[in-house]
């Protein structure tokens, strides 16, 4: 189905989940702008200058507390603009880089779903298919369907759509389940979750749905799910650093931001984050995911990878589309803005001050919008991969 809609927005729905916290203000004087550090910085006259947008991040980094934050913008399939602000340490005050790696958060959705859209090219697997039981993609891998559980006509479409059933009641299983690997949690609620409403019927944002969806693609291609998305969608892009993160201050991995979340004190570094890997694992750069956005983006500079007709099956389809992340000490956003823009910012804390997840796309979009001309040369180009 092709959508005829304009604009698409999926906001990662985990932060809607936990407890309420008490923000606490922790002030950040002294944390400057760091443009251009690190590996990919650029000579004298090759920056581009965007006052407009590094006033409207510092003014996002003052409002909401951020630590670090960077910013890449795309113009026609380009890389015009990337930027890096404040610390990626707040215990050093080490300046970010346009190096640095984020974890991404729920914006390992989109890249899941990119696996899956290129099985289905390939023939190798259809919208439609169902996923458990005796004809399902995974058949009884996780054991057997209950009895008129109506789990075994949950299909591919409807995890993508999150409309599966599942829901987060009482808990979302992906925070749940200390010390059980992916498989225990998709046994545990298959066996014993009850779906809430019949598959293909209600929206209920999913996460362990995109999980079982990880699963999927192991099965399909009898390879890790990290190691096919890294050699089959991520290195034909030119995408070298994303991985699957960690949990662990002591495993970070090189060029990794620290994350900080004062009101969740600890929190950072309790989530089980290299478990949710199909569904909110990935680390990135900002370089990274604009890099892949515009081999998605069903615009004619550069040749997406997947045919117009199958991205169009999907959010991909839409004119305008985003798609956050969130985590404690996690904030992200992926945006396709319109036929001639699309931006990527990530930042190591979140807020739950009202208005924040607008605040983080419509600050950046408010620069590109009041910006009326643009360099044709290409950042890509100059990034170092």
């Amino acid at each position: 189905m092709i959508r005829d809609k304009n604009m698409y927005n999926i906001i990662d729905n985990f932060r809607r989940t936990v407890c309420k916290a008490v923000v606490l203000t922790v002030g950040l004087a002294g944390i400057v702008t760091t443009a251009w550090a690190g590996g990919n910085k650029l000579r004298t006259g090759e920056s581009w200058e965007f006052p407009e947008m590094d006033k409207q991040i510092e003014a996002l980094r003052a409002k909401y507390d951020l630590p670090g934050v960077t910013v890449a913008v795309v113009r026609n399939d380009k890389l015009v603009y990337m930027n890096c602000y404040g610390v990626q340490e707040l215990d050093t005050q080490k300046p970010t880089t346009n190096d640095n790696l984020f974890r991404i958060a729920s914006i390992s959705k989109p890249i899941t779903l990119v696996a899956l859209l290129k099985l289905m090219d390939e023939g190798k697997l259809k919208m439609d298919d169902t996923v458990f039981g005796p004809d399902g993609v995974l058949g009884e891998d996780f054991g057997p369907v209950p009895s008129g559980s109506g789990k075994d006509k949950i299909t591919i479409r409807h995890l993508i759509e999150h409309k599966s059933g599942f829901q987060n009641d009482p808990t979302d299983p992906m925070f749940s389940y200390p010390g059980l690997d992916q498989a225990g949690i998709i046994r545990d609620i298959l066996a014993n979750r009850p779906l809430a409403t019949k598959p293909g019927t209600k929206y209920y944002y999913s996460n362990v749905g995109y999980c079982i969806l990880g699963r999927v693609i192991e099965k399909i291609t009898g390879r890790p799910y990290d190691e096919y998305v890294k050699e089959e969608i991520l290195a034909p892009c030119g995408i070298r650093n994303m991985c699957i993160g960690y949990n662990t201050l002591e495993e970070r991995c090189p060029n990794e931001v620290t994350y900080d979340q004062p009101d969740e004190a600890g929190w950072p570094y309790k989530i089980d984050v290299h478990r949710m890997d199909s569904h909110g694992g990935w680390i990135a750069s900002a370089a990274d995911l604009a890099r892949l956005m515009v081999h998605i983006d069903r615009l004619p500079g550069v040749p997406d990878m997947l045919p117009e007709e199958l991205l169009s099956q999907t959010y991909f389809g839409y004119n305008r589309w985003e798609h956050s992340g969130s985590l404690a000490g996690t904030a992200t956003m992926l945006v396709r803005l319109d036929d001639e823009f699309s931006f990527v910012v990530l930042a190591n804390r979140r807020s739950w001050k009202e208005g924040f997840w607008k605040d983080l796309s419509g600050f950046p979009e408010a620069a590109i919008r009041a910006r009326t001309s643009w360099p044709e040369k290409d950042l890509f180009r100059k990034v170092k991969w």
